[in-house]
C-alpha cells in the first residue's frame, strides 16, 4: 500500500502529477487532470452553497422559525452532496480511468476510501 509519505505531488503545466510506489515496488506517475470547465462549475456550486449557508446563519441570528432554518439546512446539505457527486463523476471519468489503465491500485484504493467517507 502507498503511504501518504510516499505520495508526492508536483505541479507541471497546470496538470497535477501524482508520484507513488505500488505495493510491488514499482514507481508510478500518472496525471491528475480534470476538465477545467467542470471544476469551475463545481467551484461555482460550492460558492453558491456557501452563500446559502451564510443566509441560513443569518436566519438563526434573526430568530427565524426553526422549522424554516432546518429546511434551508437540508437544502444546503443537498447542494453540497450534489457538488460532491459531480466531483466524483469528474474524477472517475478522468483520473480513475487512467489509474485502471495503468493498473494503479493505490489510486483506486484511495478513491474507494474517499467514497466510503463521502457516503457516510
Amino acid at each position: 500500500m502507498t503511504t501518504e509519505a510516499e505520495a508526492k505531488t508536483m505541479e507541471t503545466g497546470g496538470t497535477e502529477k501524482s508520484r507513488h510506489t505500488h505495493p510491488h515496488g514499482e514507481e508510478a506517475v500518472h496525471s491528475h487532470t480534470h476538465d477545467p470547465e467542470e471544476i469551475r462549475a463545481i467551484i461555482n456550486r460550492l460558492s453558491r452553497s456557501i452563500g446559502h449557508l451564510e443566509s441560513v446563519k443569518r436566519m438563526l441570528e434573526d430568530g427565524k422559525d426553526c422549522a424554516d432554518v432546518l429546511i434551508q439546512l437540508s437544502a444546503v446539505r443537498s447542494e453540497i452532496n450534489n457538488a460532491g457527486k459531480l466531483l466524483l463523476k469528474e474524477h472517475m471519468e478522468h483520473c480513475i480511468v487512467e489509474a485502471v489503465e495503468q493498473n494503479d491500485t493505490a489510486s483506486i484504493e484511495k478513491m474507494n476510501k474517499a467514497i466510503d467517507m463521502f457516503m457516510k
